[in-house]
């Protein structure tokens, strides 16, 4: 309770709850009128105080109870779903500075008004005629504040801490099980951008079924309005999709194109090396994918298959020997080199710029640059200049569409935590 120099509003809401603990927040001098009200009791609550001397500034204020209620909790073993904050005594200042720090700990906040008061009804209330008004945190309402870090952290990518500031906010508010459900689905688009797509099948799978009931109080997915939530549904059944598609042994087209999308999401982020890297990869998928398709199978993940024979097109080219364990293994250039000899014209781009050497061969140019990165075989970062050369060569030689992602994560939309429910 903050105390000015009113004791009747406290003791109304004093006497109307008759708790058994009491933390007067006060000034030196309205001190004196805590213990007048405090003694004026019936009964004999446990009390403490928060007391500031610098009355009528904000800031002081406010850094004292921030500091103090933590405390105050731990010290009378207090849990703050049972606290009611009353902020009708006191400074301006410091019933704001009391609001502020409360909304961040406790759920109920009462205020004393009254039909009449003194100085033509501006003044304070006439004793006798108090009215105790109760109300909700309105942070708990809406939790503003969490939800717009959600957004920031989660358009930025890092949905991991987008996750774990939902599955803070959840406890205290009241759509908690929509919001432990948005966890859920950050969890997801986390492991989907780290390509864990396991992980991303078991947080978004039950978001699935959760999402019809907590936007629209109907279990019948059949009868659910999918307007009601956004957009929300359709992003994580088709994120589920995509990552139930990519889980396999072999290179696939869905594979490489989320790869592809990712390292676009990666150096959007700045990550450059990273994203590099993944390009890298995707390059190399394309490749492989081709010469299964130019050796009718008989070549996987850029492998020979077990047991199959080495296609006569290739027969005697010395990269197509077996190693010293028996298998036939090609690296990203080879690759080409064997889609070229098996006559597939998809490698020409390719292979016209490699024979133009090493110090003519923009292929070459871009993938050892790529090579000789921290992230790779050497100590030279990859730069922002450095991943779009890549971009460039990856874009006119093997076709890939890269001014946008074919499967874009949307931006976090502040409308997902406003459910009907």
């Amino acid at each position: 309770m903050s105390v000015g120099g009113a004791p009747a509003p406290i003791l109304k809401v004093l006497e109307s709850h008759r708790p058994l603990y009491v933390w007067y927040f006060c000034s030196g001098d309205s001190r004196k009128i805590a213990d007048q009200i405090h003694a004026q009791l019936t009964w004999r609550p446990d009390r403490d105080f928060i007391e500031v001397e610098r009355f009528e500034e904000l800031e002081v204020c406010y850094r004292e109870l921030r500091l103090h209620l933590p405390e105050l909790l731990r010290k009378w073993k207090v849990a703050p779903e049972t606290v009611l904050v009353d902020y009708s005594g006191g400074t301006k200042a410091m019933s704001a500075a009391l609001v502020l720090a409360a909304t961040e700990l406790f759920q109920q906040f009462s205020y004393v008004g009254g039909a009449q008061r003194e100085k033509a009804g501006l003044g304070i209330v006439v004793d006798g005629q108090e009215r105790v008004l109760y109300q909700n945190n309105p942070w708990s309402e809406l939790a503003i504040r969490e939800v717009e870090r959600v957004r920031d952290l989660w358009d930025n990518g890092l949905f991991e801490s987008a996750a774990r500031v939902l599955e803070q906010t959840a406890p205290r508010v009241p759509q908690r099980p929509l919001f432990e459900t948005l966890a859920s689905v950050a969890h997801g688009t986390a492991a989907r951008h780290r390509l864990d797509f396991g992980h991303t099948a078991e947080r978004l799978g039950p978001a699935v079924k959760d999402i019809p009931k907590l936007y629209d109080r109907i279990a019948d997915p059949r009868r659910y309005d999918r307007v009601a939530d956004f957009g929300l549904l359709d992003f994580v059944k088709r994120s589920l999709s995509i990552c139930q598609a990519c889980k396999t042994e072999e290179v696939s087209v869905d594979l490489m194109r989320e790869i592809l999308d990712n390292a676009l999401r990666t150096a959007k982020q700045g990550r450059y090396e990273d994203a590099a890297a993944r390009l890298y990869r995707a390059m190399e998928m394309q490749a492989q994918l081709w010469l299964s398709e130019a050796s009718n199978g008989s070549f996987i993940n850029g492998h020979l298959r077990k047991n199959a024979r080495v296609p006569a097109a290739l027969a005697g080219w010395e990269p197509s020997r077996p190693n010293e364990d028996g298998e036939v293994k090609l690296s990203l250039e080879l690759c080409f080199c064997a889609i070229h000899r098996l006559g597939d014209a998809r490698a020409e781009k390719v292979m016209n710029d490699l024979r133009l050497g090493r110090k003519g061969s923009r292929w070459r140019r871009a993938t050892e640059k790529r090579n000789a990165s921290i992230l790779a075989h050497g100590v030279a970062p990859i730069s922002a200049d450095g991943f779009n050369e890549m971009k460039e060569i990856a874009a006119e030689f093997l076709g890939f569409d890269l001014t946008r992602e074919a499967n874009p994560i949307p931006d976090f939309d502040t409308r997902w935590v406003s459910s009907r429910s």
